[in-house]
């Protein structure tokens, strides 16, 4: 599949190239240029092994085997797999207007892919809390890889099933007004592509705010106003859900778990980790994750 990638700001415009009979892409995995881009249609991924980190806009994932993404046209994103956070992905892009004209009545409100982004919207989908979802992901990717006999009408099928099941989870007023920062968010991916390259290592704020062509406190105010936190926040909250992902898919010591996530001592680690997920990062190791950050105990529903 041909792709043109047009910069944009510090960001990529990266338009895909889908059939026009059929507008949906093979199931694949290609490592993007580390900076955020933007697709011109909707994109579903899957992680099928490791760990890592996903950043859509502001929002930080900490994403693991099992989990779903979804992301539409509005949002740039960015996948994080370098070692030691290495997951496999199976990534697929379509235009769920195209694909199901015809099949589907006209006006049906899940064909809008619209409301899906936004800081309201989580685009990351956990196994354990919505199993059935993701289970319609991995067989989509499977009729997909294989190509068997019909499976042209499978996937339409699976793909009208994802798209209700996914409207149900959308919150009020996701995606208003989305587009309307669109210039104060982009003029800072340099700076999220530098943290994502960079979190284990000494970052500074004038370093930050260089690569955004900015003064410090033009920077700093700019950022909050775009992302709704300071550039430090962003910086340590990136750094946490590293620190997450390595110990729930490692057994690396925990001393270098917090090196290896930027943090300069192991109480300091200690002490964030606890503030911001409510346990220990031993206590992690044994409890799950839910889309949004928070950790609740194994076992629980």
């Amino acid at each position: 599949m041909q792709k043109t990638s047009i910069a944009v700001l510090g960001g990529f415009y990266d338009p895909v190239a889908l059939p026009t009979d059929f507008p949906v892409s093979k199931p694949a995995f290609s490592m993007p240029p580390r900076l955020p881009h933007v697709h011109d249609c909707f994109e579903i991924g899957l992680c099928r092994a490791g760990a890592g980190i996903f950043l859509v806009e502001e929002k930080i994932y900490h994403c693991q085997a099992g989990d779903a993404v979804f992301i539409n046209h509005r949002e740039f994103h960015m996948l994080e797999k370098d070692s030691p956070l290495n997951s496999e992905w199976r990534f697929i892009n379509l235009d769920p207007g195209r694909l199901l004209a015809g099949w589907i009545p006209p006006g049906e409100a899940a064909l809008d892919v619209t409301p899906f982004c936004g800081s309201r919207f989580v685009n990351l989908v956990r196994r354990e809390e919505h199993r059935e979802l993701v289970d319609l992901v991995e067989i989509l990717v499977r009729e997909m890889e294989r190509e068997e006999e019909g499976y042209g009408s499978a996937v339409r099928g699976l793909i009208w099933a994802i798209l209700v099941q996914l409207r149900r989870l959308v919150p009020a007023g996701a995606g208003e007004g989305q587009g309307k920062r669109r210039g104060d968010v982009e003029r800072f991916y340099p700076a999220l592509a530098h943290v994502s390259a960079h979190y284990a290592e000494d970052i500074r704020m004038p370093e930050l705010a260089a690569l955004c062509h900015a003064s410090i406190s033009t920077f700093r105010r700019g950022f909050r106003r775009a992302f709704g936190c300071l550039p430090q926040d962003y910086l340590a909250e990136f750094r946490l859900n590293v620190a997450l992902a390595l110990l729930t898919s490692t057994d690396f010591p925990v001393a270098q778990i917090a090196l290896d996530a930027g943090f300069p001592t192991l109480s300091n680690f200690n002490r964030k980790f606890k503030a911001r997920f409510s346990c220990t990062p031993m206590d992690a190791r044994t409890r799950k994750v839910n889309s949004n950050g928070a950790i609740s105990c194994m076992g629980s529903p």
